[in-house]
């Protein structure tokens, strides 16, 4: 995967350790930008550094590829609004199949940043990767908002999978999700 990527309004790159306070201070304590993740809001930075750490060392060993979405309005400094991921479903080869995640400060909901975000990462994906033959995401039921960014960057939901995912920050038991997947056309 490329590194950098750069989108009219946003600038996304690996995430570094020292990227913590300015994620912790965008996104990383905040209730309602977790509500339907797997994670619970960050105490302190410290707690943001690690996370962070973890993506970064992810990136280098190729298990995954997090990047920090950062603003780039000429008016204020760059700062971290978000995170988009591809995660492949399979370590032992290449992979035909990644899992999409993402989270954008609440500040920024809206604005079609998450969707110019999504637009560039799926794009490299698809390039970059011949042997790539679906990406997927899941989604809270309750997530709506979710459901339809995935929809309109081409996703189509393909079942209800119950009780598969912790969201915390709603309950301590499992939710039902929606599956969404976008998948190459089969040649010929």
């Amino acid at each position: 995967m490329q590194a950098d990527l750069h989108t009219p309004r946003l600038r996304l790159r690996p995430p570094r350790t020292s990227d913590a306070a300015a994620a912790y201070d965008g996104w990383a304590r905040d209730t309602h930008v977790l509500r339907y993740l797997g994670l619970r809001p960050h105490a302190d930075a410290h707690q943001t550094r690690v996370q962070l750490g973890w993506e970064e060392s992810r990136w280098h060993k190729r298990s995954a590829w997090t990047w920090l979405l950062l603003t780039d309005e000429p008016a204020s400094p760059a700062r971290s609004i978000g995170l988009v991921s591809l995660t492949p479903q399979r370590l032992d080869g290449p992979a035909h199949h990644l899992r999409l995640g993402y989270l954008l400060a609440r500040d920024r909901w809206g604005q079609g940043l998450m969707s110019e975000a999504l637009a560039a990462v799926l794009e490299q994906a698809w390039r970059l990767h011949p042997g790539l033959w679906r990406i997927d995401a899941v989604c809270d039921v309750d997530n709506l908002a979710s459901a339809r960014l995935l929809e309109r960057q081409g996703f189509e939901r393909e079942g209800l999978m119950r009780r598969h995912s912790l969201h915390p920050n709603i309950s301590d038991q499992p939710r039902d999700v929606w599956l969404y997947a976008a998948v190459r056309p089969t040649p010929g």
